[in-house]
């Protein structure tokens, strides 16, 4: 019975280790090791197994690393050597590997004997996705390898480089204000017996005041006329027979100005009256949950 337990766990722990192997890494291009002042007794040999313990321990960091085919090419087509200052550099060489990330890494000995490690890590857009890090061990009895291996574990923990995103991620897209769009203008729609009223109001209105004016003349003619029992006096008197004159003139201009003003008046009425009707202006203006509809016209 304790057996089949045993077997059990075993192969619980077995699939979930399985998929962690499986959980995709982020992929990270890093540019080789600058080894800056070393200890005396250093050789080829020992910076050549720095280089090796530095992508090693990268990838033991939870990252995956281009194929040596892609690599090496991507190191060859970079062409500049400038990536501890510019990020520029970091930028065409991850591209050139075809990854998301590019790491700058560097190792110096101190007089004071002790390894400083620092780095950082720049994503293939050009934003520094990991600023630089600085890891200080002090050497104390250990070689000098050993002691840079324990400073670039520690650089790649404080530069987090497990929890980069396999994936470049979305950038979140802002929605533009939702602005209120202007109020279309006014429905406008042709008057076609717009002039005919104009000119209709316009007789009506002469019309009137010469009706008006042709009855006070007429008036005042009445008043200097006299009746048929002074006809002998006019015909002996000068000044009768001028008044008399002048009460004629009076008389017949303002008959003449009432009928004339009649007739205008009559003539404005009939085509203010049969003019096209004004048509009614239609507008609509929008506002926040509806809407506000004008009408108008004129007469």
């Amino acid at each position: 019975m304790l057996s089949a337990k045993r077997f059990w766990w075993c192969l619980v722990l077995g699939l979930s280790s399985l998929s962690l192997a499986q959980a995709p890494q982020p992929v990270v291009m890093p540019f080789p090791l600058e080894v800056k002042r070393v200890p005396s007794g250093f050789t080829k040999g020992d910076a050549e197994a720095i280089q090796q313990d530095f992508k090693r321990l990268l990838r033991r960091s939870g990252v995956t690393l281009p194929d040596f085919a892609a690599f090496d090419l991507a190191l060859k087509e970079l062409k500049r050597q400038d990536c501890e200052r510019d990020d520029e550099c970091l930028v065409q060489l991850s591209r050139n590997a075809h990854s998301l990330y590019a790491l700058y890494a560097s190792v110096d000995f101190t007089l004071e004997e002790t390894v400083v490690a620092s780095g950082r890590v720049v994503r293939e857009d050009g934003r520094a996705v990991r600023f630089t890090q600085t890891v200080k061990v002090k050497k104390g009895k250990d070689s000098f390898l050993e002691v840079v291996r324990v400073a670039l574990t520690q650089l790649f923990a404080a530069l987090k480089v497990a929890e980069l995103e396999p994936v470049k991620p979305v950038e979140a897209k802002v929605e533009p204000s939702r602005i209120q769009p202007p109020p279309p203008p006014p429905l406008v729609v042709e008057d076609l017996g717009a002039g005919q009223r104009s000119t209709g109001k316009a007789f009506v209105f002469v019309g009137a005041g010469l009706a008006v004016v042709g009855a006070a003349l007429a008036g005042v003619g009445a008043g200097l006329g006299y009746g048929a029992d002074h006809s002998g006096d006019i015909a002996s008197n000068p000044a009768m027979a001028r008044q008399a004159a002048t009460a004629q003139t009076l008389s017949t201009v303002g008959f003449v100005g009432m009928g004339v003003g009649a007739v205008a008046a009559g003539a404005g009425a009939i085509l203010w009256g049969t003019a096209a009707p004004a048509p009614a202006q239609v507008s609509i203006m929008p506002i926040v949950g509806g809407g506000v509809l004008q009408v108008g016209g004129s007469f």
